[in-house]
């Protein structure tokens, strides 16, 4: 097992190295900065009943959940974005039947809870992209405290360390911001990968003890040196391997980045118009600051701004009304470039199976001035892009009766973001950020050399979600409709009936017509 513990410090609020004490245990002053821990487990290290899951039926398994209330503005290299819930991407092994796929179903309720709506990948699952076989699932799961539970249970016997899974109690769940799973049949490893937000953390870290565990502990901040490529982030700071260093070691270095944050405070805000009745516009302020790369500069790709919609079964988009190019201008709408499959139109809620859909929708913020763009890549602009209004027309399902007439569903924030083309630089490999994040849903929709700028989320609250107040048939009102519409149908039968009589009456249909005598004529 390896642990690989790293925090990030703003760059004007270092740690003194000299008050670090390294050997089996990492201590030192508190100090403020994100945290992330990983996690790398060998498949044969993992409980049996999940290794017979992820051996037999996988290919690639992608766990992605993020917290529903927005923290600080992000630090370091933690800077990518997904809808607030929890979002699963799976690929099974070549051959693997349905029944061995269902198990993902299973594996996914005993760590996040029972209550998970996924009863089967060929009923609850969609797929990412038409030509692809990665299935795509995503529920509202606002807290961790199941898979905590899971992990003490089945990771952590009586007598284990507070180390490497073990250490991830419910107590430190609670605030974190991220949580990511991966399993690849290649590397036959699962990565455990828990963020936190910027808060001031204790700094006491103790490394496994196991003769084959690894524990690295990092404390750094970004750099901005002068040889800093155009794709690339830096960080400067000290990293030590408890129980094999004495002390902690100065390092430096740069890695290419694929998600960044949008420049000068670029962040937009979501709600819905009101009243929203059955079908609701979703309205995104964007102030989305200049475009982060000048196709005139440096070689750099064109950018383009998009949002990305995680949309519950509740409630949907429809795609033939998205593909009127008039109407979509009229929107501040460019084009709906991708929307998962199948989104039936018609049926209610109770009687939809699949998770909901997700759809990439790009935006078309004002012409901004011409920007410059500098070496490092995070340039500024001489101009700014003027906050704009984007409206996205949505629908929602009917649902079932309520007391009172009313029911609450919830709609997550989406992810916007400036996706920008790696231009004349093809060649950058992003997978060498040691901090990557990938199989976020909308990443698998673009080129791989694609770097995502995202704009920070402004709710008018912490919370990252849309509560939505959906008029439904009144349960109690429901005799009362059950006795009208009896009524109704008798009073209209009555009336047919009525009128048949009566023309019968009127012209004795039925009856044999008299036969009239007829002149002989010689």
């Amino acid at each position: 097992m390896r642990v690989r513990t790293t925090f990030f410090h703003r760059p004007e609020s270092p740690v003194d190295p000299a008050l670090l004490r390294v050997g089996a245990t990492l201590t030192g002053p508190a100090i403020d900065a994100a945290r992330e821990d990983r996690v790398t487990i060998s498949l044969d290290d993992v409980p049996p009943a999940l290794a017979r899951v992820l051996s037999d039926s996988v290919q690639e398994l992608h766990v992605r959940w993020a917290a529903r209330t927005a923290g600080a503005e992000p630090v370091g290299p933690l800077l990518s974005r997904v809808s607030p819930g929890l979002h699963v991407f799976y690929t099974p092994a070549p051959g693997t039947s349905e029944e061995k796929q269902d198990a993902v179903c299973t594996l996914l309720r005993s760590l996040f809870g029972s209550h998970l709506d996924c009863q089967s990948v060929k009923t609850s699952f969609n797929y990412v992209g038409d030509d692809s076989q990665t299935h795509q699932f995503y529920a509202a799961v606002d807290s961790l405290a199941p898979f905590a539970a899971c992990i003490k249970a089945d990771w952590c016997p009586s007598t284990a360390e507070d180390g490497g899974l073990c250490g991830l109690r419910a107590s430190q769940l609670d605030g974190a911001s991220a949580l990511d799973l991966s399993y690849d049949a290649y590397s036959r490893n699962l990565k455990v990968t828990t963020q936190w937000p910027l808060a001031e953390w204790p700094l006491f870290v103790t490394a496994l003890a196991g003769p084959n565990d690894r524990t690295e502990v990092g404390i750094m901040g970004s750099d901005q040196p002068s040889t800093l490529g155009l794709h690339e982030l830096a960080m400067s700071g000290v990293v030590a391997v408890l129980a094999q260093d004495d002390r902690a070691k100065p390092v430096m270095f740069a890695f290419p980045s694929r998600h960044r944050t949008a420049l000068d405070g670029a962040s937009f805000s979501a709600a819905l118009t009101e009243p929203t009745g059955l079908h609701p516009t979703l309205q995104l302020r964007v102030t989305p600051g200049p475009p982060p790369r000048n196709p005139e500069d440096d070689g750099g790709g064109a950018c383009r701004l998009h949002t990305y919609l995680t949309l519950p079964r509740h409630i949907f988009a429809d795609r033939y009304q998205l593909g009127d190019a008039l109407f979509l201008a009229s929107k501040n709408l460019t084009a709906l470039h991708h929307m998962t499959q199948p989104v039936d139109l018609e049926a209610p809620d109770y009687a939809v199976n699949v998770w909901g859909s997700a759809a990439l929708i790009e935006l078309a913020p004002p012409a901004a001035a011409a920007v410059s763009v500098s070496g490092s890549g995070s340039g500024s602009g001489s101009g700014q892009a003027a906050e704009f209004t984007a409206e996205i027309p949505l629908h929602l399902r009917y649902l079932l009766p309520a007391a009172g007439g009313y029911r609450t569903v919830e709609l997550p924030y989406p992810t916007v973001f400036w996706a920008c083309e790696a231009g004349g630089d093809q060649d950058v490999q992003f997978a060498s950020n040691p901090f990557d994040r990938v199989n976020l849903g909308y990443d698998a929709l673009f080129d791989e050399t694609t770097e995502f700028w995202h704009v920070q989320p402004a709710p008018r609250s912490t919370d990252l979600v849309l509560p939505i107040r959906v008029p439904v048939l009144d349960s109690n009102m429901s005799q009362w409709v059950n006795i009208g519409t009896s009524a109704a149908i008798l009073v209209g039968f009555s009336w047919v009936l009525w009128k048949l009589l009566a023309v019968y009456l009127r012209t004795g249909y039925g009856r044999p017509a008299a036969v009239k005598p007829t002149k002989k004529t010689q």
